[in-house]
């Protein structure tokens, strides 16, 4: 993307992440204040485009014009824009426009004079910035002409193998997921893309013989053409050349197009899901039994609501590790929901880890590979039709579209919810402006002006995991359902969870449906000692005696609970007890910022799919144990052996378990307790083999007053007192 080559995309993407992950909350900044619906339904489209126009209008506009025009779009879009960027934006458009004139070209007298041929005239509309929203992508310029959609990346320095791939993988998307691309292609609609380098030269590569690709692929130019700026306007006409028909497009039809899978890509995805096997769990029948179970009942639920026209939310609860997110991916890719259905979280690291994880694993498998062909693809393009294969698991802010207002999906009428305790109330700030309604309310208002009756909701709901203020919790969905006349379908054991338990008006409300396996109790995670969650809450309530009892018969079993005050030595722990492929890691509260002093910057998040995947000997990977994440990052993921860091936030004092947060030079007091403690839950329970907890001796010189030795070593002495053993 041209406009993100630049060192403050760093802020940009901070700035994302911070909305997209549970950062200020789960599901939160899909709306924003003085959003409202219409009394009568009618779908609004999000704009997919920074910005479009007819090419004689874009012609007439000054580039300075254009870019003004980009950065309003990108600041409504809750995008931070810097200098650099309008500059490059102006560069670009400039470009484009003498690309589509040809006026810097030797050759524009013989083509004038070749008045048969066709020429760049014919592109018909100009899109920039074009967002497949659902996909993660964004491609820098779209030209829509009869009979061809051109596909431009442009890149300022050499272009290599990866540029081709990208530029082509757009065009792949465009077929594979844009429903009036697909639908204008079955009417002899060709893409070409096209690779432009925009400073300095380039060798023009216009590939004329390369030919198409392999079905469903047919209608994409199977090598990119190449170009420097010079070489654009061949380019183009090259492009127009290619055509097999002159089918005409509608722009407004094409930009506000749905996000419509094809049946082909829709066939692999489950074929794939199909072949693969979750090894984490694959020895552990009780669990096992308990999600299949859990999946069948919510399954056949599910399936009666479609069938009947039923609108229903279904809450399935569980502790940490036990499963939610597996019972929803199995629903996910349920061939029965085939076209319905969509995993969404508002968790970004577990969507990246999820997607990279099950592609490592397809393309490593040939059943995977045999799964591809028998879906309608060639064996050749295996490697792109697996990299399409995870649409189905989507980022929140994604699949709700701008300002959460609908889907603009095809695909949507089942959505499972992980993490759907993480909702705001109505009037909490988000990005500086408040919720309009309870986000419940709001996500179940926006499927239904996106789909007619037969609606369902999964919402996967975690315990004891609110990691931020402000979250409303399960109740949410119940008034949410209630106020809007959806049925809700939930366990008994759910409703007698603390959270749910002080509101006893559902167990027999007319509006609700008894699931009967719809609570995980089994953890999958610290699989070998249930007790590891027990030992944790006990830990962090005050309750030291319990917490000893149940470290005890831990430490008997051989699970026990390591504390150690140097850090090399933690490492060490690890490092002599992980073997193969095992993923271990360092991980922290996004508040313990002092930590800095022993070289782990919570600030810094290391791309979490690297880090979780990446093997022993990558530096990226959480295996050399050398960078850390926080509790964002690795909420809803797992290792297998974890050295937790234990900051200056959560500490002892006389009356029990207190906050803080550093502000400057200084730390202040957070109101915010539970959040805090959350924080530590989510960060003690993480591991599936073993943890080691890292406590610093603080700053014994005197010199760092944010560091007193007796702030750590009362929290060393609570974990020894709770039966924690010591490494030293």
């Amino acid at each position: 993307m041209w406009f993100l080559q630049h060192a403050c995309v760093l802020r940009v993407l901070r700035f994302i992440l911070a909305v997209v992950c549970p950062v200020p909350g789960g599901l939160t900044f899909l709306f924003r204040a003085g959003v409202s619906m219409p009394s009568n339904p009618v779908v609004q489209f999000a704009a997919s485009a920074w910005y479009e126009a007819p090419r004689v209008r874009f012609l007439e506009q000054t580039a300075d014009a254009v870019s003004a025009h980009l950065l309003q779009t990108a600041t409504r879009a809750g995008w931070m824009v810097e200098q650099a960027q309008e500059e490059e934006w102006a560069r670009e458009v400039s470009l484009l426009k003498r690309g589509m004139q040809g006026r810097r070209q030797p050759e524009l007298a013989a083509l004038e004079s070749a008045l048969a041929a066709p020429g760049v005239e014919e592109i018909e509309h100009v899109v920039l910035e074009y967002d497949l929203r659902r996909r993660g992508l964004r491609i820098d310029a779209v030209l829509l002409a009869p009979g061809v959609i051109v596909v431009l990346e442009f890149k300022r320095s050499a272009v290599g193998a990866a540029s081709l791939d990208q530029v082509t993988h757009y065009a792949a998307n465009l077929l594979e997921f844009h429903e009036e691309t697909r639908a204008l292609c079955g009417e002899g609609m060709v893409l070409v893309p096209i690779v432009v380098r925009t400073r300095g030269e380039a060798a023009t590569d216009l590939a004329a013989q390369a030919g198409w690709w392999h079905a469903p692929f047919s209608p994409i130019w199977a090598r990119p053409l190449t170009c420097d700026a010079d070489g654009l306007p061949d380019a183009l006409r090259t492009a127009l050349a290619l055509r097999k028909a002159t089918t005409p497009i509608e722009p407004t039809r094409w930009v506000q197009s749905r996000f419509a899978p094809s049946s082909t890509i829709l066939d692999a995805a489950i074929s794939l899901y199909g072949q693969h096997e979750v090894s984490a769990i694959r020895e552990h029948a009780s669990p096992v039994e308990e999600i299949r179970a859990c999946t069948a009942e919510v399954a056949e639920r599910v399936q009666r609501s479609l069938e009947g026209g039923e609108r229903i939310v279904v809450l399935v609860s569980g502790a940490p590790g036990a499963g939610k997110t597996l019972v929803a991916l199995n629903l996910a890719f349920d061939p029965r929901f085939r076209e319905e259905a969509v995993f969404v979280t508002g968790n970004a690291p577990l969507v990246e880890v999820l997607q990279e994880a099950l592609e490592q694993s397809y393309r490593a498998s040939r059943r995977a590979h045999e799964a591809v062909v028998a879906s309608g693809y060639a064996r050749e393009d295996a490697r792109e039709t697996i990299r399409n294969s995870t649409f189905k698991i989507v980022k929140a802010h994604r699949f709700l579209g701008e300002r959460g207002r609908n889907t603009a999906s095809s695909d949507g009428r089942v959505v499972l919810f992980d993490e759907a305790q993480r909702t705001y109330e109505k009037g909490r700030r988000v990005l500086g402006q408040p919720l309009a309604d309870h986000e419940a309310d709001l996500i179940l208002q926006a499927l239904e002006h996106s789909y007619r009756d037969g609606l369902a909701v999964v919402a996967m709901l975690g315990q004891n995991q609110a990691i931020n203020t402000g979250e409303r919790g399960a109740i949410a969905w119940f008034e949410a359902a209630q106020r809007r006349g959806w049925r809700i379908v939930v366990s008994d054991e759910t409703l007698h969870l603390p959270e749910l338990a002080e509101d006893n008006r559902w167990a027999d409300h007319p509006s609700r449906d008894r699931l009967e396996r719809g609570h995980l109790g089994h953890s999958m995670r610290f699989y070998r000692n249930a007790g590891l969650e027990r030992w944790v809450h006990h830990l962090l309530e005050d309750e030291p005696g319990e917490a000893a009892r149940i470290a005890a018969t831990l430490d008997a079993e051989g699970h026990t609970v390591w504390v150690t005050r140097d850090l090399e030595r933690a490492r060490q722990w690890i490092r002599s007890r992980r073997m193969g492929e095992e993923r271990a890691g360092i991980i922290a509260s996004s508040q313990a910022r002092r930590l800095a002093a022993h070289g782990l910057h919570v600030d810094h998040k290391p791309r979490i799919a690297d880090w979780m995947l990446k093997p022993t000997g990558d530096p990226r990977s959480g295996n050399m144990l050398e960078s850390v994440q926080n509790q964002y990052q690795i909420q809803g993921l797992e290792l297998d052996w974890s050295l937790v860091a234990w900051g200056a936030d959560l500490r002892r004092e006389t009356k029990g378990w207190s906050a803080y947060r550093l502000r400057g030079a200084n730390w202040t007091n957070d109101n915010a307790l539970d959040v805090a403690k959350n924080t530590y839950r989510v960060l003690l329970t993480r591991a599936r083999k073993g943890m080691v907890v890292f406590v610093s001796l603080g700053d014994r010189t005197g010199v760092d007053p944010t560091r007193p030795p007796e702030w750590f070593d009362a929290i060393h002495t609570w974990l020894l007192r709770s039966g924690a053993r010591s490494l030293d």
